[in-house]
């Protein structure tokens, strides 16, 4: 199952994921952001900075509950940073609130740590490593196996303090003991779940997985009674969740040599460091290494912002100062080696023609025309059209060629639709003037552009559409001083407050209706001269014949209605 899933209908298709993912392991398919789980590290990074909530994070929390609803031995391995993360004034009603969810007991998981400390300072004695990489954060240790396989030789082969608490407890409470993690890491999910662990944690936590599950208990920690943690732990243990909380346990132990001690947080920093290391800039360096930056207190499951880091480094100094003993002692033997693997991905890199011919497609014909502005999340153009190659990202993710096109198609209709068009502002401004109304009213659209509209037109019209706010469909308009008649709609345009004259020139319309108006009345007054002639004429006959005048007449009006309307429904 994946640990990071998405809810479709709310990614927006804004590339903020793709920008903000440090190995761009985000695929974009029919405008859908999808994790590519075998590239991904599982930093967190596009979960904490999606704007629109649509990553979703698998929870084990359903897991947890029904173990202790079964009655099974629960014990919860606690994250140091937790003492930045949620509010209590005493850690022990911490621990107690915890015991109140159902957990047999609370440990802190520094005290696994002083383990893995002891094994990192084992390695600098022997003194046998180019580089000592530690190997704490499991996010980095993903980084480096799937991304820079050839550091893994540099790698400490040793656990997490995680992995050595869960060991430590097990041989502590009984291998039948369930060992939950909680902390502000998602790339913890997967190291449990990965197969060279064994299982010894049967289940990770996040923060809000535990926020979440006080607040639907109604449980108040700074209410909760007190409870004793089912292990003690030593304040520079305590410091390992802060930026070179590693490099203090291990002055606390001793001698360190003559390494070169080094402590890097932050995913692109992280990143750099792969690469100096790769060029072989480094020698006999012990290097502490976080994918969050300033360490684990800046998780993206912490609970706080990125802002509130710095009150939660001071918290976790205070805390640390309130245990003044010496280095704990190790009264456990626990295997703690582990061996790292090469997972990286190979995939075909194109060739020079078929990345050309990719950014080719998107109005990019030489290298003079690649923006490089990283809207669409890919550092340079040519990495992004790799990627196109790969499957793993659109040719419309580009946004400079697909606003270009979009103003491209946008003034294509409206150059040649032979409809004259303007559009006006609220101001009665004229900021659009096609071909068609250049040719109408004998000005160029430059010309036009600086004009308001009552300067070429009466503009009551236009005014009476923004007062309004209502368009006003097929009303004619004759434009004397232009001589053309129009059909004239204006359609108000609410969204950017606008108003978009539509003018169909029916001037020859208007003229053919005029000359068959004219023919008709011509027509009727030659039937007219004519009905007067015969009039005499019948006259004339009538009296002769003893018809009277008006039957005549009668009969020679439908003789000329025949004439002037023939073919019209009279």
């Amino acid at each position: 199952m994946a640990i990071i899933g998405l809810k479709a209908a709310n990614c927006k298709n804004c590339y903020k994921c793709v920008k903000v993912c440090p190995v761009k392991s985000i695929k974009v398919e029919n405008a859908q952001a999808q994790i590519i789980e075998r590239r991904c590290v599982l930093c967190g990074t596009c979960l904490e900075q999606c704007p629109q909530n649509a990553k979703t994070l698998n929870s084990d929390i359903a897991l947890v509950k029904e173990l202790i609803r079964k009655g099974e031995k629960v014990i919860l391995s606690i994250a140091p940073s937790y003492i930045g993360s949620f509010a209590f004034d005493e850690a022990k009603k911490f621990a107690g609130a915890m015991k109140e969810l159902g957990f047999y007991g609370v440990a802190e998981t520094s005290m696994g740590a002083a383990y893995v400390t002891a094994e990192y300072h084992k390695l600098m004695q022997k003194n046998e490593m180019k580089n000592i990489i530690t190997t704490c954060c499991p996010s980095v240790n993903r980084l480096i196996e799937l991304y820079y396989p050839s550091l893994i030789p540099q790698m400490a082969p040793v656990v997490s303090p995680m992995i050595a608490h869960a060991r430590l407890l097990k041989k502590t409470y009984g291998s039948g003991v369930h060992v939950v993690f909680a902390g502000p890491c998602i790339a913890k999910i997967d190291e449990a779940a990965d197969l060279r662990h064994n299982s010894e944690v049967s289940a990770v936590l996040t923060f809000d997985d535990l926020a979440n599950w006080l607040e639907q208990d109604g449980i108040q920690i700074m209410d909760a009674p007190v409870a004793s943690f089912l292990n003690s732990s030593s304040k520079i243990l305590r410091m390992y969740p802060i930026s070179q909380g590693i490099l203090a346990s291990l002055r606390a132990i001793g001698d360190t040599g003559e390494w070169k001690m080094l402590s890097v947080s932050g995913s692109g920093e992280v990143i750099d460091l792969c690469m100096a290391l790769e060029r072989g800039e480094l020698n006999h360096c012990f290097i502490e290494v976080n994918m969050c930056t300033d360490g684990c207190i800046n998780g993206p499951i912490s609970l706080k912002d990125s802002a509130s880091r710095f009150s939660s480094l001071i918290k976790v100094r205070n805390y640390a100062k309130q245990d003044e003993g010496d280095y704990p002692g190790l009264p456990e033997v626990i295997p703690l080696k582990k061996r790292f693997l090469d997972r990286s991905i190979k995939e075909e890199i194109p060739d020079e023609e078929t990345i050309r011919l990719i950014l080719s497609k998107i109005g990019k014909e030489s290298p003079e025309d690649e923006l490089n502005c990283g809207s669409c999340g890919y550092p340079t153009c040519r990495d992004k059209a790799i990627a196109v190659y790969q499957n793993r990202a659109e040719l419309t993710m580009c946004m400079p060629y697909m606003k270009e096109r979009a103003e491209s198609l946008s003034n294509c209709v409206l150059t040649e639709t032979p409809n004259i068009t303007l559009i006006v502002d609220k101001d009665l401004n004229i900021i659009e003037f096609n071909a068609a109304a250049e040719k109408a009213f004998k000005m160029t659209r430059h010309e036009a552009l600086q004009k308001c509209i009552y300067e070429i037109m009466d503009s009551y019209d236009f005014q009476n559409v923004f007062d309004e706010k209502k368009s006003l469909p097929d009303k004619k308009v004759h434009f004397k001083e232009y001589g053309i008649t129009t059909m004239q709609t204006i359609v108000y345009i609410e969204k950017e407050n606008i108003a978009m004259g539509i003018f169909k020139d029916i001037t020859r319309e208007e003229a053919e209706l005029e000359n068959k108006y004219r023919l008709r009345k011509d027509t009727m007054e030659m039937a007219q001269k004519v009905i007067d002639k015969q009039m005499v004429a019948a006259q004339q006959i009538a009296s002769l014949l003893g018809e009277t005048t008006a039957e005549t007449k009668v009969t020679l009006t439908k003789l000329k209605n025949m004439i002037v309307f023939d073919g019209d429904n009279q």
